[in-house]
């Protein structure tokens, strides 16, 4: 069943203003065939939402919009050491971890508190505290937008990289995740390397921690560095870490000397939180800002339209290329039609 204009400012963090020609809640699986027939026949393009975390929406999404409200966790293959799991896109990623940890499923812990759906975990490839959640996916059941078709993919085909997938490329806009399945070690073998989890714990006189007191750090890091949405809209971090080749790496290092960075498999990565302070965005006030606490973080606490997000990223972007020479990718997703 569709609805016509259903505003979307309660359904996107960021907390814009945002209008959907027609809307539909998915709330099965079993729904998207005659939902997606109905919008061929139609001719309406397709947008699909889970929890609107990690998306910049226009003023304006023509078409229909999916938010996908689907539940389910099935454990498919209990083993001695590995469990199998398949997990439908709607459910609550944060929700999702804590049920694993409870029942001795690891590997997911430093995932902890990161918000959005399931569903929404493979498309960016969310990782936190030296985790990436692609290690973890055995394969993403999927409905080809176009057609309607059924697809499978492995792993592989995912071809997931830093905050990528094949989803956001090739399949961008084109395959709706309706599931994941996960294969999860019984024996837990804590990740706790990445510097700042690293400082908590031997804060907090942590050592060799369990899964529970990694999640639980993690909880509290992440509680205390980035804003509620509720209390302060937002999409997290607004923009990826820059990943360096040598010579640029080398020639930036000779400038700044004090620069913060950490060894990538893909080269020299650095915080691009530290890029956008040096700019002094921290410190800048307006109805759309840069967070004080953390400056990855842009916040709209009077629900302003995308276009001063937008105006605000590309502000931050030319400002960080000019002085370091460093072009900053955006981590959200635009839909929609963006009013100037």
């Amino acid at each position: 069943m569709t609805r016509d204009h259903v505003d979307l400012l309660p359904l996107n963090t960021l907390r814009v203003p945002a209008m959907a020609e027609h809307f539909a809640e998915v709330t099965m699986a079993s729904q998207l065939p005659g939902l997606l027939a109905h919008a061929r026949a139609n001719h309406w393009p397709l947008t699909v939402l889970g929890e609107g975390s990690n998306v910049v929406l226009g003023d304006f999404l023509p078409g229909l919009v999916l938010a996908i409200r689907s539940k389910g966790i099935t454990v498919l293959d209990d083993g001695d050491t590995h469990v199998r799991i398949q997990v439908a896109a709607g459910e609550n990623w944060h929700m999702f971890v804590r049920w694993c940890l409870q029942r001795g499923y690891f590997g997911l812990e430093n995932l902890a508190l990161i918000p959005g759906s399931v569903g929404a975990a493979p498309i960016q490839n969310i990782g936190a505290y030296g985790v990436e959640v692609g290690r973890f996916v055995e394969s993403v059941q999927c409905r080809l937008l176009p057609s309607g078709e059924q697809r499978e993919l492995n792993r592989e085909d995912c071809a997931f990289g830093y905050r990528d997938s094949v989803f956001k490329r090739e399949l961008s806009d084109v395959a709706l995740i309706v599931s994941v399945i996960f294969v999860l070690p019984k024996i837990p073998r804590p990740v706790t390397t990445y510097p700042s989890l690293a400082n908590y714990l031997e804060a907090h006189e942590i050592a060799g921690p369990t899964a529970q007191q990694v999640f639980d750090a993690v909880v509290d890091i992440r509680s205390n560095r980035l804003p509620d949405p509720e209390a302060l809209p937002n999409v997290g971090s607004f923009f990826k870490n820059p990943v360096l080749g040598e010579e640029q790496f080398q020639g930036l290092l000779e400038r700044f000397p004090a620069m913060p960075h950490y060894e990538d498999p893909a080269g020299h990565k650095l915080p691009a939180a530290w890029l956008i302070e040096q700019c002094g965005f921290k410190q800048r006030g307006g109805a759309v800002r840069v967070h004080a606490e953390h400056a990855l973080v842009i916040i709209n606490p009077e629900q302003r339209p995308a276009r001063e997000i937008s105006a605000l990223a590309r502000e931050i972007t030319d400002e960080v290329r000019a002085r370091f020479g460093i072009l900053l990718e955006p981590e959200p997703r635009r839909y929609g039609i963006f009013e100037q």
